[in-house]
Parts: C-alpha cells; sequence; structure tokens
C-alpha cells in the first residue's frame, strides 16, 4: 500500500477552506458515531476486521524496519536545533543500525507481556523499568527513582518531574502497542496511556504516546493521510500543545509555506514547552509526513532536518510509514545498508531478540494472543485468508470517546488489579507530602472491573455486594492514621471508597514508606503507600525592602518560555522548597547565553547593605555571579558583591558597605546544572538596609 500524498477522499478534499486534516478532526467526532450506528452488529464468532496475516506481518516487519532507519539516519545531529539538510545516512557503520532506545523499550514491553501472558499495566512496565532499564536519562531516571521511593505509576511519572514529563521519551515507543491492536485505535491509545504514565505522568509526553499510538493503530485500516492525523487529534485534547504543534504544521503547509516556515511555525506554536519536548517533536514528525510527497526518503530526511530529537522524529515517522506501505514501500536504498539487526542501548540484563525478522515473529504472535482474548475479542482478527475491512469504520469509531477517558484518568491515583475481578485504588489527591501537625487525606476505593470498564450500570444485588475493610501499617513513630470505616462495595460501575486522615508528629521528615492494607472476601491486599514530609517553607526576614507589596519591581534579560511572566515571583515573597521549585521562581531563558540578569526596583533610593539570594532548583543555583547598585542619578553601576565559585545551593547571604541606591541587579554568569548549561534561575532576591 503506496503512499499518496494527494489522494484524499472527497469528505477532506482541497476545496474545503481549512487543511484536510484539520477538516478531519472537526469532522471526525461525527464520522465516529455515524460509522458506529451504522456498522453492521457483529456475529458472536466473527471478527469485525480481518487482517491477513502474510500482509500483516509485512507491514509489522516494515515497522520496525522504518524504525531502525529513521533512528540510524537521526542519531549523528540528537539534540542540535537544526535546521540541518541530510539528503542520506551520514557516519553510517555498514551493515548495522544505531542503537535507539525508542526500540529498546519496546522489546522490554514484549518480553514483561510475554512474561504475563499478554495482560499488562503500568505497575508491571514500572517493575520491568527498575529491574532491566540501567540508564537513567531524563523522565526515565525521574520516573525510575520516583519508583524506588514506591511511588508507583501513574505518580512515579507525575511528581517532580515538570521539566520532563512533556518531552519524548513516550512519544517514541507508541509502535508496540500500534502492532498488538491493529485497526483498534482505543485499545492501543489506552496501553499507551499504560506505558507513557510510568514516566510521563499526566503530560505531553503520555498524550504524545496516545497520538501516535492512535494514529499507528488506525493505520492497518486506513490509508488515508489526512483521515489518520484527524483521528489523532481527535484522541488528544483540542487545546494541548501537541494539538498547537501539529495545527501549526497543516496549517502552515495549506498556506503554501514551505517545511522551513512549517518548522519555524511548529516553534513557535510549541515555545511553551520548547526544546526535547513532545509537542515540538510531534509537530516535526507532521512535517516530515505532510511534505515528504509520499516519499519515504524524503519524508524521513524533512522530519529530521528539522532537528531536535532527531533519532526519535526520524524513526517514529519510519515506523508510520513502514506500517503504511509494508517493506515494499522502503526502497532498498534505505534497508541495505542497515541491515536487520538490533542493536540495544538502554536496556540489559535479559536475552533480547536480535533482529527485526525475530521481533516482528513475536509481536505477531502476542497479537493473535491478545486480540483474542478480553475487549478486543470479536473485533479483529488475524486469519490466512483475504482482509476484510469493511467493518474498520466500527473500530476507528470507539476512539474519540475511549480517548476522553484517558484525559480524565489522575496521575495521583494508583491502580491495583491483583483482587481478582475487583480493582483497588490508591488515590494520594494530589503531590505525596505530608506536613507535620496537619491532616493529609488519602482515598481507598474499589470497584468490579467488569462494571467499571462498562458506560451502563448495573443494579445492586447481594451476590457481588462485599464489605472492604481498611487498615494502615508500617506508620512510624508518632504517626497517626484515622479510618473513615469499612465500607460496602456494589456491583456499579461507581467507585466505592473510604478516606484516611494521615497525621506526622512534629519530628517526622524525610520520605515514609507505608501501607494500606484491604481486606475484601477474606483476602488481604498491600497497597504501598509513600508520603514524603514537607518541611513548612521558609520565610523572608522582616524589613525586606525588595517586596512587591512594598512598592518594588523586578525586570530581568529574559524568561523561560514555558514560564511566561516568571520574573515577579522573585520579589513575591514567596520561598519555594526544593521539591517545588518550578512553581515559584524566576527562569531565565534557555535559548540565550550566560550571562542572565535579575534587577529589583525600589520605590525610591534606600540605604541597603546586605542582600540575601534564594536559589530554586538545588542542582540549577548560580555559581558564578556579581551583585551591582545603581548610581543615585541613574547613571552607571557599581559592584558591591562578587562570588567566583559558590557552593551553596538554597541560600546565599552577603553583606557590604551600605550605599543608597534604588535598583539592585544580580547578573549570574554560570549556573551549577551542567545539563542546562544556559539556564539561571532564583527562588527570591531580599534586600536589607543592614
Amino acid at each position: 500500500m503506496g503512499l499518496d500524498a494527494n489522494a484524499m477522499s472527497p469528505l477532506f478534499s482541497s476545496t474545503l477552506s481549512v487543511p484536510p486534516a484539520l477538516a478531519a478532526v472537526k469532522c471526525v467526532f461525527l464520522f465516529c458515531a455515524v460509522a458506529a450506528a451504522l456498522a453492521p452488529a457483529a456475529r458472536a464468532a466473527e471478527p469485525r476486521v480481518r487482517l491477513n496475516e502474510a500482509e500483516y506481518r509485512d507491514r509489522v516487519l516494515a515497522c520496525w524496519m522504518g524504525k531502525n532507519i529513521g533512528g540510524t539516519l537521526g542519531m549523528p545531529v540528537e539534540g542540535q536545533h537544526g535546521p540541518h539538510n541530510f539528503t542520506y545516512y551520514t557516519n553510517l557503520k555498514q551493515g548495522e543500525a544505531a542503537p535507539n532506545d525508542d526500540i529498546d523499550l519496546q522489546l522490554l514491553w514484549l518480553k514483561a507481556l510475554e512474561e504475563h501472558d499478554g495482560r499488562v499495566d503500568a505497575r508491571i512496565l514500572g517493575e520491568y523499568w527498575l529491574k532491566y532499564v540501567p540508564v537513567d536519562w531524563n523522565e526515565y531516571g525521574v520516573g525510575k527513582r520516583n519508583m524506588r521511593l514506591g511511588l508507583l505509576p501513574p505518580l512515579s511519572g507525575e511528581w517532580e518531574n515538570a521539566q520532563w514529563k512533556h518531552s519524548n521519551g513516550a512519544l517514541v515507543r507508541s509502535e508496540i502497542w500500534a502492532c498488538l491492536y491493529p485497526g483498534l485505535p482505543a485499545l492501543a491509545a489506552r496501553m499507551a496511556r499504560e506505558d507513557g504514565c510510568v514516566d510521563h505522568g499526566a503530560g505531553e509526553g503520555t498524550l504524545a504516546e496516545i497520538f501516535m499510538a492512535a494514529v499507528e493503530s488506525a493505520a492497518f485500516v486506513e490509508p488515508d493521510r489526512d483521515k489518520l492525523i484527524g483521528l489523532g487529534l481527535a484522541a488528544i485534547p483540542e487545546k494541548c500543545g501537541l494539538a498547537r504543534a501539529v495545527k501549526a504544521a497543516l496549517e502552515a503547509k495549506a498556506a503554501g509555506k514551505d517545511w522551513k516556515a512549517a518548522r519555524e511555525a511548529v516553534i513557535e506554536a510549541s515555545k511553551a514547552t520548547g526544546w526535547f519536548q513532545a509537542p515540538r517533536n510531534l509537530g516535526f514528525i507532521i512535517i516530515g509526513w505532510i511534505y515528504g510527497d509520499g516519499d519515504f526518503g524524503k519524508s524521513l530526511c524533512t522530519a529530521v532536518n528539522c532537528g531536535d530529537d532527531t533519532d526519535s522524529t526520524g524513526a517514529s515517522l519510519g515506523a508510520l510509514l513502514g506500517i503504511l506501505g509494508g517493506t515494499k514501500a522502503i526502497p532498498a536504498k534505505w534497508r541495505e545498508p542497515i541491515g536487520d539487526k538490533i542493536k540495544t542501548v538502554a536496556v540489559g540484563g535479559f536475552k533480547a531478540f536480535g533482529d527485526i525478522h525475530e521481533f516482528t515473529d513475536h509481536t505477531v504472535a502476542m497479537a493473535k494472543k491478545v486480540l483474542a482474548e478480553g475487549e478486543a475479542a470479536g473485533k479483529v482478527a488475524i486469519v490466512d485468508g483475504p482482509a476484510d475491512l469493511a467493518g474498520a469504520s466500527g473500530t476507528l469509531a470507539e476512539l474519540p470517546e475511549a480517548a476522553k477517558a484517558l484525559w480524565d484518568l489522575s496521575p495521583y491515583k494508583v491502580t491495583f488489579s491483583e483482587a481478582d475481578d475487583v480493582y483497588l485504588f490508591l488515590d494520594y489527591q494530589g503531590d505525596p507530602v505530608i506536613q507535620a501537625g496537619l491532616p493529609r487525606e488519602i482515598r481507598v476505593a474499589a470497584a468490579y472491573w467488569h462494571s467499571w470498564r462498562s458506560e451502563k450500570t448495573n443494579s445492586r444485588n447481594s451476590e457481588s455486594m462485599a464489605d472492604v475493610h481498611v487498615t494502615v501499617g508500617g506508620l512510624g513513630p508518632g504517626w497517626r492514621a484515622d479510618i473513615g470505616g469499612v465500607f460496602t462495595m456494589g456491583s456499579s460501575r461507581y467507585t466505592s471508597s473510604v478516606d484516611l486522615t494521615l497525621f506526622a508528629p512534629a519530628e517526622a521528615h524525610g520520605v515514609h514508606r507505608m501501607w494500606v492494607e484491604v481486606t475484601l472476601r477474606g483476602k488481604k491486599f498491600k497497597l504501598p503507600l509513600t508520603l514524603i514530609v514537607r518541611e513548612p517553607p521558609p520565610k523572608v526576614e522582616e524589613g525586606d525592602l525588595a517586596l512587591a507589596s512594598k512598592g518594588a519591581a523586578a525586570t530581568a534579560d529574559s524568561e523561560l518560555a514555558r514560564e511566561p511572566g516568571c520574573t515577579p515571583k522573585a520579589i513575591d515573597g514567596v520561598i519555594c522548597g526544593p521539591e517545588d521549585f518550578e512553581t515559584n521562581r524566576w527562569h531565565s531563558s534557555i535559548e540565550t547565553q550566560h550571562p542572565h540578569w535579575i534587577q529589583v526596583k525600589l520605590p525610591k533610593p534606600t540605604e541597603i547593605g546586605r542582600v540575601v539570594i534564594r536559589f530554586a532548583d538545588p542542582k540549577g543555583y548560580a555559581v558564578k555571579f556579581q551583585g551591582l547598585v545603581a548610581a543615585p542619578d541613574g547613571r552607571g553601576w557599581t559592584e558591591v558583591l562578587r562570588q567566583e565559585n559558590n557552593q551553596e545551593s538554597r541560600t546565599f547571604r552577603a553583606t557590604f558597605r551600605p550605599v543608597v541606591t534604588d535598583a539592585f541587579r544580580l547578573v549570574i554568569e554560570k549556573s551549577a546544572n551542567p545539563a542546562w548549561p544556559t539556564a539561571a534561575q532564583l527562588s527570591e532576591i531580599e534586600i536589607y538596609a543592614r
């Protein structure tokens, strides 16, 4: 099935006043509703969609082949801003694909599926993260650290992950779910959420994996590019950063702009999250797809030439084009130089599949299994005979409503499925923190899995009624838990619950691991619970002259694109803690080099002789900086302090000869975090007379 960039159904023809794919997303909800209503009722023993096994296997093989090709093409310039001018591989090692974590983790997910009878969830995937992924890159490290603390998915991907939960690590591992649920984008999207939330919580990164998994799954039964993009947009919130980036690319194409102008449009649309984040890189994938003119190599090169996370954009688009066109759509000049081997870089401790053929065989075998069970049963089947896609509109119609349900899932609610036919839920209802002396509520809930998944409610009956007893174990000295009592679970799809109220003693500090024990129908289940004691935030001292409430004003050379308006936070009197520093700080742009500066203008000339600088990120404090005061007549600046090698990560204090001024400027020349060498940040500037 070749790609034809100009082929569109009449519904999405170029006569529309908006780009075809945008027209598609506007129409997709109506399309899905009508399709669901008109689709013929499936017989119990017959699937709605049949995929010929040989054709399906070829497209799965092409998926992994395209993944290897795109990753190898983009690897040499990964992380570079671009634009580039690739037309073919560079730095190629003949006969060998570049190692790529984008495919590594999908090898691991298939291992997990094979070892768990085809049934995995976020918690099981999290266990495999800890056991088989040795690297701690960005969100990988955040998710693993949190799980080691006892914070299970999806909380593992949400807590203290504001910087990376919108990144690309989930976007790039979507293909396994699409290949296992071909033509079932709703189920592929659900599994993508289970996967993505482990290290991306409820961020744009998880939504990006949902988008890609839905598009790739639908691509097994729907060849039209614009309809597929429309389905992808229907799978994510309309106003999210991903949607803005995708629409920016589509609108640039519709306006007749070239790919470089489309790239600039995507960069502008994604500035809130910025470099190496999912919105921008998904936009670049779309640019490669819509500007590639149906040519495999041109499409991949265009995506990679946009820059940023180039091995991931190339790999994701290569996999998608492989699903759409099969191996015949991938020219020999791209296939032959790298061969079929898989070279891993991010997993270890098990024997991975050696090449894409072995990976494909195991993928196909697992797909046959999962398609015959659970909610997939009776919808799609892999058969020896001819393909029949007549019922595909019905399976695609399930996506929008199913996707909306995924958006509503809380990143603070941990799900446990060990209790036979019951889901147990531990809902933190917010960050996993507790402050000594203050009550902290945790909700424990339960629901029957078959009724919770259904949209229909069932009447309560005595056979399904069950009392649920809850206790808390592992409490430290002085800790207390008040429990709301026993609750009864009925057959309704809606959960029944009880609230726990925990109290930490005044001397408590650090991380506290405990458990909630649930007794249900004579069985006991331990749900791990971790709370981190948060100390009361420090306060500015009496006499601080640099407060906005006293008439001071702050200006800076720049601000982080995703934190616009952050400069006044440096004089609001609120000092962030080491865990919540992203909520209250000034952060410079990362697009410009040091030095960065922030300045406080006092309401009138005043004698000052002491400053206190409160840093934000403990890893990103200022190392080299100077303090300047303005001359009373406004002509020039005088240095009052200089620090060449600061080691104080939280608070820096300095006194100097008293001077009359109406402005203080802090100039930061170097920060501590080598991962962000152009960044500067702080939480508060305090200025005192003495």
